[in-house]
């Protein structure tokens, strides 16, 4: 077991150790790679106080909500009252009472568990929570060197999935809470700790995910994936989308098991791996339109066409209406572009990744901080405050990343990109605009996509996209290696296109764009993950509670450290 956390420790650095502080946490690292630091995580874990801020507001507000409701009032006197309240206030003031109790499940040196106690006024209290001996005892290291109170941060050694599913739903052998929060933040993938993690979340909680085994979600090591998230991926061009609804998916397979569904709130794909933020509700009748949420994907070997094939469908009427599985295939026997079979993966998360209200209240909240910084406005702020409007060290990132999620076409799954259309005729490449006009004045929409620059999302049919690309080549013809006998470039380019493209830029790409930073080059050369911490497991470790007792359990199968 880890040793006991100490009473105190100055403020000088001790020796064998760095000081790094990363918005208004200072830590101590040791300089030997047992528990490290990696910057590249910043964005997430400042994603992650902003998504907290809010959830801390929204869940504050439902529960006033219903109880002005007990007490009688109509929907418009209820709505009129909770008009009035200054909700970032009130969760700082209730917070000691009724806030937020957050999971920080593998949670390494304790940097994301400290910053959240410090920077979201709405926390109550945070667990601590790690495998390693080295890492929990870094925790209660930082968490005296922070002077947050041990009582409110609790750094504990324990198996993530055994302290998760002694605080499951219902009944429970420890007799313990569901948590409000759950942050799961591994080294490699989450796949091993979503059913303790949908079980141990309260309903209405919030559970914030991380996968950084993109490798094997975008479909390199495609029996991986399968055996660890239940679905295969295509690899193909939109592998970093359909990564993000895999996990979306494997959640919600998890959870409808134990009778709750998943509610995404935002999902993204940033550098080298993707965050997720769901809430999890307990509803058996919201669980019967699991099947109409997920779809597989029928992805053409020849070209870049794909389709969706819903798994289920309903038919009848709100009150006797029933499910079946859909009917299909939704696809011809083989690609009409270009003869070719198709590849099935999936199934995947169909419905939307994000929950545009909330993403909207974060974009507006990060770019109000923006503008205060910018004014000078957090000057002489006393360190611990905790504002809502508190700094974050990447907050135009954030703005860039939050915005492009905003112009997102949220009904829309996956995504095709012009360089692989391009590739596929060997053409020159149009510009993203160029396509977007054609589609705008065809009738479809279209947007761009959140990870990729050069890549889009449209309701408009693959046909459709060819006949574009076709109308492309006429103006813009292509060499010889597009014309190669019974290439797939020669296929597409034989058939006549049925829609005459019109590439004149519409009113709406003529009005100037928010001018922020969509898609920012790395700030340094090998902006990565590093490598995996150092440090020996154990099978059996002492588990301390939160209210001092001590449980035991195997550690096998907790294989994955996190990285901070």
């Amino acid at each position: 077991m880890a040793d006991p956390a100490p009473k105190s420790i100055t403020k000088e650095v001790p020796k064998g150790f760095v000081l790094i502080k990363e918005g208004q946490a200072s830590m101590l690292f040791p300089k030997e790679n047992e528990v490290f630091y990696n910057k590249v995580q910043v964005l997430n874990r400042d994603l992650s106080i902003m998504m907290l801020r809010l959830f801390a507001e929204r869940r504050l507000r439902d529960k006033e909500a219903k109880r002005l409701k007990r007490e009688g009032l109509t929907p418009e006197q209820i709505t009129a009252q909770l008009a009035d309240v200054d909700w970032t206030k009130k969760v700082a003031e209730t917070a000691a009472e009724d806030g937020l109790v957050v999971l920080d499940a593998l949670a390494a040196s304790g940097l994301r568990s400290i910053r959240y106690f410090k920077e979201v006024s709405g926390v109550k209290k945070v667990i601590v929570n790690d495998l390693e001996e080295a890492a929990v005892a870094q925790a209660h290291r930082n968490v005296a060197y922070n002077n947050v109170d041990p009582t409110r941060v609790v750094p504990q050694q324990g198996n993530a999935n055994l302290v998760m599913y002694q605080h499951m739903e219902g009944p429970n052998l420890a007799g313990k809470e569901q948590f409000d929060v759950i942050d799961l933040d591994p080294y490699g993938s989450a796949a091993p700790f979503m059913d303790a993690a949908v079980q141990a979340v309260a309903n209405g909680g919030m559970l914030c995910v991380t996968c950084t085994d993109l490798a094997v979600l975008n479909g390199n090591h495609p029996e991986v994936c399968w055996g660890k998230y239940r679905s295969m991926p295509t690899k193909a061009r939109y592998m970093h989308e359909m990564a993000v609804r895999i996990v979306l998916q494997a959640l919600e397979t998890q959870a409808n098991r134990y009778r709750r569904y998943i509610v995404p709130l935002l999902s993204v794909g940033i550098d080298f791996y993707l965050r997720v933020f769901v809430r999890v509700f307990t509803s058996p009748q919201e669980v019967k339109k699991a099947s109409l949420k997920t779809s597989y994907v029928h992805q053409s070997l020849g070209c870049g066409s794909f389709y969706l094939q819903p798994v289920g469908k309903f038919t009848g009427g709100a009150g006797n209406g029933n499910y079946q599985g859909s009917t299909g295939p939704t696809c011809p026997p083989v690609c009409p572009e270009t003869g070719a079979g198709f590849r099935l993966g999936g199934p995947i998360w169909s419905a939307p990744m994000h929950d545009m209200e909330w993403v909207m209240e974060a974009l507006n909240r990060a770019e109000e901080q923006q503008e205060q910084e910018g004014e000078g406005e957090t000057e002489g702020r006393e360190e611990g405050a905790m504002p809502a409007s508190a700094p974050l060290p990447t907050t135009e990132r954030m703005i860039g990343l939050l915005t492009a999620v905003s112009e997102e076409l949220v009904d829309v799954p996956l995504h095709y990109t012009l360089q692989d259309m391009a590739g596929t005729l060997h053409c020159t490449c149009p510009r993203v605009d160029d396509v977007k006009a054609a589609l705008l004045n065809a009738g479809y929409r279209v947007s761009n996509q959140h990870k990729e620059p050069r890549a889009f999302k449209t309701d408009a049919p693959p046909e459709v996209m060819w006949d574009i690309f076709r109308c492309w080549v006429q103006k813009h013809p292509v060499g010889d290696r597009g014309k190669k006998e019974n290439s797939m470039a020669a296929k597409i380019l034989s058939k006549p296109p049925k829609l005459q493209a019109n590439f004149s830029l519409p009113p709406s790409l003529l009005t100037p764009k928010k001018k922020v930073k969509r898609y920012p080059p790395n700030p340094e050369a090998f902006w990565g993950p590093k490598s995996k911490a150092k440090g020996k497991k154990r099978k059996v470790v002492e588990v301390v509670g939160e209210e001092g007792g001590m449980e035991r359990g195997a550690m096998e199968g907790e294989e994955d450290k996190k990285e901070e």
